[in-house]
């Protein structure tokens, strides 16, 4: 991974079972949006968790799919501030 982790960043990944395999799955497949406020937020939009689907085989999918609700927020110098889950849509996802 070549992303720099903030101490706030690795106890919100510790606290809500957020691997560095989940982190690094976000980081490769998911989508970056520019929030307006100097930092951007990455997710996997339904774009591409379709093809994520019709890629992958149904087990593997399967494994990962409750992970698929990840976000994580990185500051413009690429430091990963916080991530979560998802428990709204985002606007534009």
């Amino acid at each position: 991974m070549n992303v720099t982790v903030s101490h706030h960043a690795k106890i919100r990944m510790q606290q809500r079972a957020i691997t560095a395999d989940m982190l690094e799955s976000l980081l490769d497949f998911g989508q970056v949006k520019f929030n307006g406020q100097g930092t951007e937020i990455l997710t996997f939009p339904k774009k591409v968790v379709k093809n994520l689907k019709k890629e992958l085989n149904h087990k593997v999918f399967t494994k990962i799919e409750r992970h698929l609700n990840l976000y994580a927020i990185m500051s413009s110098d690429g430091e990963l501030i916080t991530t979560g889950y998802r428990t709204k849509r985002l606007k534009g996802h």
